[in-house]
């Protein structure tokens, strides 16, 4: 097993899938950080050409990238007037601990719920479902 995959009972996880899922962006967006993350700050146009895709794509990845606290803008004033916008990635690292924080407050509620289940209640809605 490859050290970007990760099988559990559920399910087989990817890097991507795993950042996908814990930041709720699709996977192209991952995509997308890493273009960032390994060029360098850099505009719209130059990650499209980059990763081959049409600039709205991308600038509606960038966005997902923002919301999520994974990407930030800055803006460059032209000196002949005008501005332009650069995004750049946070460090891998600072992505990996989000990343495991959450999965650390995801398992501690997982386990809560779990204790706070009574059976008959279990069994009420198993049943009342088929």
């Amino acid at each position: 097993m490859g050290k970007l995959l990760l099988k559990t009972p559920c399910t087989t996880w990817t890097f991507d899938n795993l950042m996908a899922c814990v930041f709720g962006i699709k996977i192209s967006d991952v995509k997308v950080y890493f273009d960032i993350l390994k060029n360098g700050p850099s505009k719209i146009n130059e990650i499209a050409e980059r990763i081959n895709r049409n600039r709205s794509t991308v600038q509606r990845s960038v966005q997902n990238l923002m919301n999520a606290g994974l990407v930030k803008r800055k803006q460059v004033n032209i000196k002949e007037g005008g501005y332009y916008f650069i995004y750049e990635a946070i460090p891998f690292k600072d992505a990996k601990k989000i990343i495991k924080k959450t999965i650390k407050e995801w398992c501690n509620n997982m386990e809560k719920w779990i204790d706070e289940l009574k059976f008959e209640d279990v069994i009420e809605e198993y049943f009342k479902e088929q």
